[in-house]
Order: C-alpha cells, then sequence, then structure tokens
C-alpha cells in the first residue's frame, strides 16, 4: 500500500475536485508536477442548455513547483438536470510534459 502512495505522488496529474450545493458546482482543477516546470495551462469550458451553447477558453503561464498540488483555477458553474458541461485541462511545458484532463458532468453525484 505505501509502495502505491509513493508511485501515486511520482505522477505528473491533473485532477479535479468538485463540491456541489443543489445545482451550483464549484469546479477546481488541480496539478501536480514531478519536476518544477514553466507551462501553460488551457482551461476550456463547455456549456449545453436549454439558455444555448457556450464554450470558454483560458489560457496562462504558471510557474509550477515540484510534487505540490496547485490549484489552477476555480470556477462555479449552475449546472441544471438537463444541461451538458464539459471542463477539459491541458498543461504543457512545450517541450516533454504534456498532460491533460476532462471533468464530465456525467460523473456528477
Amino acid at each position: 500500500m505505501n509502495s502505491l502512495l509513493i508511485a501515486a505522488a511520482l505522477t505528473n496529474s491533473i485532477a479535479f475536485n468538485v463540491t456541489h450545493q443543489g445545482d451550483m458546482y464549484t469546479i477546481t482543477p488541480q496539478v501536480t508536477v514531478t519536476q518544477p516546470c514553466q507551462c501553460q495551462i488551457s482551461i476550456q469550458t463547455i456549456r449545453e442548455g436549454a439558455g444555448g451553447t457556450s464554450n470558454i477558453q483560458q489560457r496562462k503561464n504558471l510557474s509550477l513547483p515540484a510534487n505540490q498540488p496547485i490549484d489552477v483555477s476555480r470556477m462555479q458553474l449552475n449546472i441544471s438536470q438537463n444541461d451538458t458541461v464539459k471542463v477539459v485541462v491541458m498543461l504543457t511545458d512545450g517541450q516533454s510534459l504534456h498532460l491533460s484532463a476532462q471533468w464530465p458532468n456525467a460523473e456528477r453525484t
């Protein structure tokens, strides 16, 4: 079990911390890298619902420390039962590091 935790700590990753109260969701993408890096992060949020479709993309450059989970954004979305939402996070250092992860609202509980 301990070796599994150590292996998980030594992996580049993107995770989503998600909380909700009713239809209001707070989505916080969190990035962990094994080596310090000057990285570019891209966050795309696509939402389709009764009011139409929105597609928002944000990019920024970050200096990330090694082995520390960093919250890179915080979004609050009102997601109704019939809405479709997808959040895609991509991280790159422009060389060998390329990560991506997606939060689909199908995982909502």
